[in-house]
Order: C-alpha cells, then sequence, then structure tokens
C-alpha cells in the first residue's frame, strides 16, 4: 500500500512536470523518483523529522552513483517542506 504522504509528495511533482514513481513500503533510500527533462530526483519522505545521519548517507551515496539531485520532503502538522540537500 502507497503512504498517502508519498502520493501527495509525487502528485506535487507531476503537477510541476515530473514523471514520478514511488516505492510502496519503502525501505530503501528514496521514497519517490520525479524525473524531468536532464534532471532526477531522489526524494525520501519524512513526517515531523528529518533524516537520520545513516538515512542522509544512504540518500546521498544513492543519488550520488546516478548523477540524482537528494531531496527530503517532510510533513508537519499538514505543511510540506521540500529541502534539497
Amino acid at each position: 500500500m502507497i503512504n498517502s504522504l508519498e502520493s501527495r509528495v509525487a502528485r506535487l511533482f507531476r503537477q510541476k512536470g515530473y514523471y514520478t514513481m514511488v516505492s510502496a513500503g519503502s525501505r530503501g533510500a528514496a521514497d519517490v523518483i520525479a524525473i524531468k527533462h536532464d534532471e532526477i530526483l531522489f526524494i525520501q519522505c519524512k513526517r515531523n523529522c528529518g533524516l537520520s545521519e545513516s538515512e542522509k548517507l544512504r540518500l546521498l551515496d544513492a543519488a550520488f552513483r546516478v548523477g540524482a539531485k537528494p531531496v527530503v520532503a517532510i510533513s508537519r502538522k499538514r505543511h510540506l517542506s521540500i529541502i534539497k540537500i
């Protein structure tokens, strides 16, 4: 089952012209992958908090390996923050 936050983030990026893929039940580095022209975003979705140091390193490593930009989407009290790291 796809997390509603992941769906919300994917929908937001689709509205901005990206092709998105959601990793249901993701235990990997990225919950959402967004692609537009020559830009790839690896997006990790979090509720109420940021990434742990190990999650951040895993996201940075995975993004670096394929030339993607690492991004964190944090939902706090229904407000969504998008942070490029």
